[in-house]
């Protein structure tokens, strides 16, 4: 439905967008995209972006990025109805906000619709973070509405996404718009593709490795119950056998996220080198916490130490793949030369290893090919 100008006047229920659009021009008919032009587009993309943000923040924490571009997808096609047409809470704030901002100053129809494309686009630049919420929580740390305990774990998470997917720290930085704003639409085109194929790969590989997936369990449950047990973790506590049957019991309860989520914990509070120690013998099972350390030195520009754990891990796991991505990744920016080798090395890797179907063996080597071709 095309959107139309019209009286101004209207109450707000019966008020609509189209009432505060401009006619379309020859001149906005020839824009295609906002791309290369969101300064001059800025007032009306933020005012979408901070709608949601703000409702999310403030109103529903349960909302999801498919529920905001669901939202954003309804409001561009029957953008001449009246407010009271819309149902969804979400929807009409951001119809009211950008009233607002159209009252002042209006674009035509063409341009508006450019705009929640825009938006749309965003949305799904994140898709790829395999969270329903990622943009979401993205946009409302952006606007800054987060508390400074939210902010502190938003960052921390995205540092791990980062570390996991073999991301160095200065991606980390772009993924929470601590860069430029088009270096990070810059990384998503060049980068995003990649990466994506790499996570399938992992979860692939995941998939048709039943034993290592055991092992893995195993080696965590090891670190929680029997490593603790060993240094007189609960002796300490006080427990008595009962509370500590309980405990046992509990933990085997826990799901492998949860028993992940604090061998990690305990992994942060280690000593660096504890943490070296605990790769050298287990990294391939815990690739998570190997990329992890590594944006953690890299941060700290400790790249001597890179190299020691690399060379130190190469020298036991000849195919351990996902260390070429992550040290590629590390040194993209910095040595462009030696990141290419890292990916070169992951192309060696891959054809050592099994347990992926050749769909996902093909994928991966195109990415990496991709990847060494970008290089130069």
């Amino acid at each position: 439905m095309e959107c139309k100008t019209g009286d101004k006047s209207a109450e707000d229920g019966e008020d609509s967008l189209f009432r505060h659009l401009a006619p379309d021009t020859p001149e906005a008919k020839k824009i295609k995209s906002l791309h290369g032009r969101e300064y001059e587009y800025a007032e009306y993309i933020g005012m979408v972006e901070y709608s949601i943000a703000r409702h999310f923040y403030e109103t529903d924490r349960k909302i999801t990025d498919r529920d905001a571009a669901s939202a954003l997808k309804n409001i561009r096609i029957n953008c001449s109805r009246n407010i009271s047409f819309f149902n969804r809470d979400l929807e009409k704030e951001i119809i009211r906000s950008l009233i607002e901002v159209l009252e002042d100053k209006p674009v035509t129809g063409h341009e508006f619709k450019l705009v929640i494309d825009y938006v749309l686009e965003i949305i799904d630049n994140r898709s790829w973070m395999e969270d329903e919420q990622a943009y979401i929580k993205w946009v409302a740390y952006v606007m800054d509405l987060f508390t400074e305990e939210e902010k502190e774990e938003y960052e921390r998470d995205i540092k791990k996404l980062a570390a996991e997917m073999g991301l160095s720290s200065k991606h980390a930085d772009l993924m929470l718009m601590k860069g430029e704003e088009e270096d990070y639409f810059e990384f998503v085109e060049e980068y995003g593709e990649e990466y994506g194929n790499i996570e399938e790969y992992r979860e692939e590989n995941k998939e048709g490795e039943g034993d290592k997936r055991e092992e893995r369990r195993k080696l965590i449950e090891e670190g929680l119950t029997e490593g603790e047990i060993n240094e007189g973790g609960l002796a300490e506590e006080g427990l008595s056998e009962e509370e500590s049957t309980e405990r046992e019991l509990t933990e085997e309860e826990l799901t492998e996220e949860d028993l992940m989520a604090e061998v990690e914990s305990k992994f942060l509070s280690m000593e660096d080198a504890e943490k070296f120690d605990f790769l050298l013998e287990s990294g391939p099972e815990f690739y998570e916490l190997t990329g992890l350390y590594i944006s953690e030195l890299a941060e700290k520009r400790e790249f001597d130490r890179i190299q020691e754990l690399y060379s130190k891990l190469t020298g036991k796991y000849d195919d351990f793949l996902y260390l070429y991505v992550i040290m590629g990744a590390t040194y993209l920016e910095i040595d462009p030369a030696l990141a290419k080798s890292y990916f070169e090395q992951a192309l060696k890797a891959l054809d050592k290893l099994a347990g992926f179907s050749d769909a996902t063996r093909e994928k991966l080597r195109a990415s990496f090919l991709s990847m060494i071709g970008k290089i130069g």
